[in-house]
């Protein structure tokens, strides 16, 4: 470990907040004008050379957050380069996460959660008036400070108008909370932090998410599925706010509410017309002393946000991989010609894994249904000699499993088909994928079935399915 330097400009390092696989959060000191502020940084010389778009992202993100001045979104004061340390110098917050309150605690209350909903809402309505879109709002994104008050962070992979770091094309945010469009790689706007308010809302007002499951599973769901009703999932839940809810969640960006602040505006009369309350200006004293007590005293935790995850998930990859990243990139626009954009996230998921170029190729194609695109995919690898033990889809007339104990699991395939057939009325055509990929994986009957049926996030659902793939046999 490096060791901790005693100043960065004109900073002077008071102490460690938290620490990235790239880079330290630490708490510093401005002398010249006697503030306290928290100094996020990243060592350029631990990047690798395949991830070089790492300091254009954090440099993004001072750009970005450095043009607003608002009360909900942590405020930037400078960017800066000290010796082998790039660094921001940010707001000093005490408060704790929003992902810590949903882990901790689960729903919150209805006033509490319309009052971060809305302080949310504000921020990014004034962020979308001055040309920056976040991309990926989501709770570890999000500090409660001690006094109730919200604040937005980290705008690493936000767009500006002016900014071209990402092109259409380019899947860019948080699976769980990304919108439609940004799943098929399409330009998005701020309707599409619209719509990952009205997932976080759902979660706030529920206790999880509106679309869960695997990778593929959850781009088909939230492209084309619509969730339970949060009512169903929680009940009390006023149908004012289920209604609102579904608007924010819409697949379509045009149906969705036009404008942050339009969300908000609807909710405010929601509070006051259909509930008789009036609008929180912070989440209340109650909630925040029940949460500091369950989770610790008040601190500003860029281990709870997502400080690096945006950078860290890509140097993992060129880390651990031993495929070069011009590779990675080739076997992307390779497979973004079967699959859409979304090929991005599964090949550097897959390469964290793979340590030859083969083995990459194998896994991808395992995850894509039996056909022509699948061949054609395969045929493109280059530089490696095809596995013997690997099947094509045109090849395999029994699936094939791991080996234990010298024994090998087949399962028939008309038990895969009918499987894939009761498992797509849930989650769609991906079904076969999914299907394909845990018959490889188990090591039992009821080892598959549970893994199908653990695609499914309702537990009524999940245990009808596993009923049904049960008398399979």
């Amino acid at each position: 470990m490096s060791e901790q330097p005693r100043r960065l400009g004109k900073y002077e390092i008071v102490g460690v907040l938290g620490r990235g696989g790239m880079g330290t959060v630490y708490r510093g000191f401005d002398p010249a004008i006697e503030r306290t502020v928290a100094l996020k940084t990243i060592r350029r010389d631990c990047l690798e050379s395949g991830v070089a778009d790492a300091i254009a992202r954090f440099r993004n993100e001072a750009r970005a957050a450095g043009r607003l001045s608002h009360p909900a979104i942590v405020s930037v004061y400078e960017y800066g380069e000290d010796r082998d340390i790039s660094f921001i110098a940010m707001e000093y917050v005490e408060g704790f996460g929003l992902k810590e309150y949903l882990h901790q605690i689960g729903v919150m209350p209805l006033a509490d959660s319309v009052s971060v909903v809305m302080q949310l809402l504000d921020g990014l309505a004034y962020a979308h008036e001055q040309g920056v879109v976040h991309r990926d709002i989501k709770p570890s994104n999000l500090i409660i400070t001690s006094k109730g008050k919200v604040k937005i962070t980290d705008f690493g992979v936000a767009r500006l108008e002016s900014s071209e770091l990402t092109q259409v094309g380019t899947v860019i945010g948080t699976p769980s909370y990304m919108s439609p469009e940004q799943f098929m790689g399409l330009a998005a706007d701020a309707r599409s932090d619209v719509f990952a308010v009205g997932v976080m809302l759902y979660e706030l007002l529920t206790g999880q998410r509106p679309f869960t499951g695997s990778m593929e599973s959850l781009a088909y769901r939230i492209c084309h599925e619509e969730p339970a009703p949060p009512s169903q999932v929680q009940p009390g839940v006023p149908p004012a706010f289920e209604r609102i809810v579904g608007r924010a969640l819409a697949k379509r960006p045009e149906e969705r509410f036009p404008t942050a602040g339009a969300f908000r505006d609807t909710l405010r009369l929601a509070l006051e017309h259909e509930l008789d309350m009036q609008e929180a200006p912070s989440v209340s004293e109650e909630t925040v002393i029940r949460t500091t007590g369950r989770i610790g005293q008040p601190r500003f935790d860029p281990a709870a946000s997502t400080a690096y995850a945006g950078l860290e998930s890509r140097a993992a990859t060129q880390s651990s991989s031993r495929i070069e990243n011009s590779t990675l990139t080739s076997v992307e626009r390779e497979l973004a010609s079967v699959i859409g954009p979304v090929a991005s996230l599964m090949v550097r998921r897959a390469a964290g894994r793979a340590t030859t170029l083969n083995e990459l190729y194998e896994a991808l194609a395992d995850k894509l249904p039996a056909g022509p695109d699948r061949d054609a995919f395969l045929a493109r690898r280059t530089g490696a000699a095809a596995s013997p033990t690997f099947e094509t889809g045109s090849q395999a007339v029994m699936a094939e499993t791991r080996v234990l104990g010298g024994q090998r699991l087949e399962i028939p395939d008309a038990v895969l088909d009918a499987a894939s057939r009761l498992l797509a009325r849930h989650i769609g055509p991906i079904a076969k994928v999914v299907v394909k990929r845990a018959a490889k994986r188990a090591a039992s009957l009821d080892q598959f079935h549970e893994s199908l049926a653990g695609e499914l996030a309702d537990p009524a659902e999940r245990n009808a399915l596993l009923g049904e793939l049960r008398r399979l046999g």
